[in-house]
């Protein structure tokens, strides 16, 4: 889940955006409980990481601050579920039982691949949620309900910041089949949590924007990656998220040619799939399969990485990511780029005490950073970034409350290369 805090409503110059006087270090770490001597104690003006710094139980943090808003305090938009409202009981049963027998189905074929020791197994079938459930129609809380299906908001960026909790990090979305040539697709894939249910956006494209997918024997559906995240409450965990996907293939014309991709919801149970371990889903459409390469875990920080620079010449340059625990490289921007202000901002979860690993490949050349929470940059190119003759600045915001916020900076400022820790 998005968790930046938006400064201001006005864009500051970029350049001054850099600079940041110690007199306002101070003062934000008075104000964070963390003396002169501490920081220097701990090289970088943020508190380190303690061994029980998320062990606290309860909606409050390390400094006595509370972890707000709490589950519970958000008013929730539906009330009655309107898809029972406008379906008949003997339409819904029906509905119920066609998509329970595909479901069935599904799973079955993937368990006889099993049984067969099939080398190079699919992504495990994803059961669909039926448009309508039983819990439509009795007294219980249905997932439209639970999930405000009913909304389409994004979730909104101005959340507080939380103590490490459990996460969820997708890797990748990706076509499990080959095409025959290039498709556009189009519409969204998002999730909700239970904490506040509204979108968190991992694709969005409209239907006049579509994202082409080329010819290559794996095809992936690159948009950005974000994090979503399971929020605490006293000794409970929120442990389940629903998928909400709305995929379309465009063809020419008015838009009836089109082709369903996949569309429907999917909830995910954290516990049962386990945190620590890579995992693979797939969303079984009518042409084609959709894959999620996704991951839970344990204690997560959520975590921004944004990039500041100016290009006089137009480059091609790919950033990526990834942390200690997962070989998979997290996609942060893949495209060219030329003239000034922020090249992206990404969020990534990242497990406490994990380091944070970006890489740049330019111009055949790479380069690597490495961020920890609480400790700072670990590793960073000593020489300025060629391509970047004014400026190039790397933030990364470590956001969350108490011992485990910080946030540090990489910047070149005409081949002054520099590391302090960030606001």
């Amino acid at each position: 889940m998005r968790c930046v805090l938006e400064e201001a409503q006005e864009e500051p110059d970029v350049k001054l955006m850099i600079e940041r006087s110690m007199e306002e270090e101070d003062e934000h770490k008075e104000e964070d409980g963390g003396g002169a001597d501490e920081v220097e104690k701990n090289g970088g003006g943020c508190d380190t990481l303690g061994e029980d710094s998320d062990d606290h139980m309860g909606g409050w943090d390390e400094n006595g601050d509370p972890c707000l808003p709490f589950i519970g305090s958000w008013h929730r938009p539906v009330i009655v579920c309107t898809a029972g409202a406008n379906c008949t009981e003997e339409k819904a049963e029906e509905i119920i039982s066609s998509v329970e027998e595909r479901n069935s189905k599904l799973l079955g074929e993937w368990c006889d691949m099993v049984d067969k020791n099939i080398a190079h197994l699919p992504a495990f079938p994803l059961p669909v949620l039926p448009e309508i459930t039983r819990f439509c129609f009795s007294k219980y809380e249905c997932y439209h309900q639970r999930y405000w299906t009913d909304t389409t908001s994004e979730t909104s960026p101005n959340h507080p910041y939380f103590k490490p909790c459990e996460m969820m990090r997708v890797f990748s979305l990706r076509l499990s089949s080959p095409i025959a040539h290039p498709v556009n697709i189009y519409g969204t894939f998002s999730i909700r949590d239970g904490w506040e249910p509204l979108r968190n956006y991992l694709f969005k494209r409209s239907r006049n924007d579509p994202a082409t997918i080329s010819k290559v024997e794996v095809a992936y559906l690159k948009e950005k990656m974000v994090t979503v995240t399971f929020r605490s409450l006293n000794s409970l965990v929120v442990q389940y998220c629903l998928v909400d996907v709305d995929l379309w293939i465009k063809e020419e014309g008015d838009g009836s040619a089109d082709k369903l991709l996949f569309c429907g919801y999917v909830e995910l149970d954290a516990f049962l799939d386990g945190f620590g371990s890579k995992l693979l889903g797939g969303f079984q459409g009518n042409c084609h399969v959709l894959d999620m390469h996704y991951a839970f875990l344990p204690k997560g920080i959520e975590t921004v990485i944004e990039v500041l620079a100016e290009a006089e010449h137009q480059s091609n340059v790919k950033f990526s990511a990834s942390t200690n625990g997962f070989d998979d490289e997290i996609s942060l921007y893949d495209g060219t780029f030329c003239g000034s202000g922020s090249m992206f901002k990404h969020y990534v979860a990242v497990n406490t005490q994990e380091d944070l690993h970006i890489f740049l490949k330019m111009d055949d050349l790479q380069y690597n950073w490495t961020f920890k929470a609480g400790v700072g940059v670990v590793v960073a190119p000593e020489h300025p970034v060629p391509g970047f003759p004014q400026y190039f600045v790397m933030n990364v915001s470590f956001r969350t409350r108490g011992k485990a916020a910080s946030g540090w900076q990489w910047s070149c400022i005409c081949s002054d290369v520099s590391t302090k820790p960030y606001m």
